[in-house]
C-alpha cells in the first residue's frame, strides 16, 4: 500500500493533463482513477489531519501514537503531549515516503484506516455537493425539452445563454438478488442479512466500517446496501432502528419482492443553464457546482451546469427577467413544498426568514425572528407554539391562503436552496 504514492501521482497529472488539454480533467485517466487514488489533493490532506488526530487518541486499530513516532521517526506532539498544530504535522509526501520504509504489514495497516479516513471525507464532499466530479453524462432513455428560455445574450458577440427545462426518464441502477448474495460471501463474517420491523424491507450490512461526525472525529459505522443505493449510518443509530437479523429465506423473498415491485425507470425534471456562461458565472450557485452532458435516443447533446427550480428562478431575477417575490406568492403550494421538501430557506421583508423545522417527527413551515410581530401574524392565520420555553410562529400547510398573505405582508427578498444552506 506503501506504493499507491506512485499511483497517486500518475493520477493527479493525467487530471492536469486532462484539464489542460481537453478542458476536461477525467479525458486523459480515461475513468481509471478515483477521487480516492490522489492523495495530493485537498481532501487527502484534510483525511491525513483526522488520521493523526485519531492516532493521537488511540482510536485507530492498526497501530498507537507511540509506535507511530517510533517506526516512522515523525514527531506528532508537543513536548507537553499535545496534538501539534496542522500547519506543523507532517505533510502527505513526508507521511508517504516514512510509509514506505515500514514492513509491509505495518504500511498496510496504516494505508488502510487512511483509506477509509479518506472514503469518509469524499462521501460526505460528494453528498454536499462539494466533490467536483468533472463532467457526468446523462444518457435519457426517453427525453422532452419541456422549455427553453434566452435569458441572455452578449452585445458583443451575440453568443446566447439560456435556460432549458427537461423531463426525461433514465433507467434505475438495481442490485439483483445475486449480486447481492455474492457480495454477501466476499464480506464473509463483516456481512449480516437483516429485514426491517415496520417496512418488511431487505437489506445487508456492513460491519466494522468508520463515519465521520461533523466535528471530524471517528465513529463505528454499518453500511446499509440496499437494491437501489447504499447508505452509511453510525453504529449507536443502527442499534435503535428497526432493522433485526433474518432468516435466509425470508430474507431473499423481502429482496425479490422489493425488486419486482420498482419501477426500472426514473422519472424528474432537470433545468440547465448552458450556452455563454462566464458573464453570468458570479450569479450562479456558489457550492454545489454540478456540469452535466444530457444525452438524448435521438443522439442530442447538452452541456451545462444543472439548477434546481429555485436557483432558476433566483438566476431570471439577478437578470431582471422575473420578480422572485411575486413568483412565490403567485403559487403559495409550490413555495411551501420547496420550503419543506427541498430544504429551501426564503428572506422575507421585515427581517423574518421562512424555513422547515422538525417537529414531533414532522416537517413544518417555520417563521424565524417574528417574535415581535406574533400578533400580527396569528391574525394572518399563523400559529405559535411553545417548544422548551420558547414561543415560536408556525405557518399551516394548509390553506395555502394563509402563506400567500404571509408572503404578502412580507415579500421574498433572498432565496437560499439547500446546497448553499449546508
Amino acid at each position: 500500500h506503501g506504493e499507491k504514492r506512485f499511483l497517486s501521482t500518475i493520477s493527479r497529472r493525467l487530471d492536469s493533463l486532462g484539464a489542460l488539454t481537453r478542458g476536461e480533467r477525467r479525458v486523459a485517466g480515461q475513468g481509471l482513477f478515483r477521487a480516492e487514488d490522489n492523495l495530493e489533493s485537498p481532501w487527502a490532506r484534510r483525511a491525513l489531519m483526522i488520521f493523526y488526530g485519531a492516532l493521537a487518541e488511540g482510536r485507530l486499530a492498526c497501530m498507537g501514537l507511540a509506535d507511530f513516532e517510533a517506526r516512522t521517526g515523525l514527531s506528532l506532539t508537543e513536548a507537553e503531549g499535545s496534538l501539534r498544530e496542522s500547519d506543523d504535522l507532517p505533510p502527505m509526501n513526508t507521511f508517504l515516503n516514512r510509509l514506505l520504509a515500514l514492513r509491509i504489514a505495518d504500511q498496510n495497516a496504516l494505508f488502510r484506516d487512511l483509506d477509509s479516513i479518506l472514503a469518509g471525507v469524499l462521501e460526505r464532499a460528494g453528498a454536499s455537493g462539494e466533490l467536483e466530479r468533472g463532467i457526468e453524462d446523462v444518457v435519457a432513455e426517453q427525453l422532452e425539452l419541456a422549455s427553453e428560455e434566452v435569458v441572455r445574450t452578449d452585445p458583443r458577440s451575440g453568443a446566447e445563454t439560456r435556460l432549458l427545462h427537461f423531463r426525461l426518464k433514465t433507467r434505475r441502477e438495481l442490485m439483483s438478488l445475486e449480486a447481492v448474495l455474492a457480495r454477501a460471501e466476499a464480506l464473509g463474517p463483516a456481512a449480516a442479512l437483516v429485514l426491517n420491523e415496520r417496512t418488511g424491507r431487505a437489506a445487508l450490512v456492513e460491519h466494522g466500517l468508520t463515519l465521520l461526525g461533523e466535528d471530524d472525529r471517528l465513529a463505528p459505522a454499518v453500511r446499509l446496501v440496499r437494491p437501489e443505493r447504499s447508505t452509511l449510518v453510525a453504529e449507536a443509530a443502527f442499534a435503535e432502528s428497526a432493522w433485526a437479523p433474518a432468516e435466509a429465506g425470508a430474507w431473499r423473498g423481502a429482496w425479490q419482492a422489493e425488486l419486482e415491485a420498482t419501477d426500472p425507470w426514473r422519472t424528474r425534471e432537470l433545468v440547465l443553464v448552458t450556452g455563454l456562461l462566464l458573464p453570468i458565472w458570479g450569479r450562479l450557485p456558489v457550492r454545489g457546482a454540478q456540469v452535466r452532458r444530457i444525452k438524448a435516443p435521438d443522439g442530442r447533446r447538452w452541456l451545462g451546469r444543472v439548477l434546481d427550480p429555485t436557483q432558476a428562478l433566483q438566476l431570471k431575477a439577478s437578470l431582471g427577467l422575473t420578480d422572485a417575490a411575486a413568483a412565490f406568492a403567485a403559487d403559495p403550494a409550490a413555495t411551501a413544498a420547496e420550503v419543506v421538501e427541498r430544504g429551501v430557506e426564503l428572506s422575507l421583508a421585515g427581517g423574518l426568514w421562512l424555513r422547515r423545522a422538525r417537529v414531533m417527527d414532522r416537517w413544518r413551515l417555520e417563521l424565524v425572528g417574528a417574535g415581535a410581530q406574533r400578533a400580527a401574524l396569528q391574525g394572518l392565520g399563523c400559529f405559535v407554539e411553545i417548544i422548551a420555553y420558547t414561543p415560536r410562529v408556525f405557518v399551516p400547510l394548509e390553506p395555502p391562503a394563509v402563506l400567500a398573505a404571509v408572503l404578502g405582508r412580507h415579500p421574498v427578498q433572498q432565496v437560499i436552496s439547500p446546497a448553499e444552506a449546508a
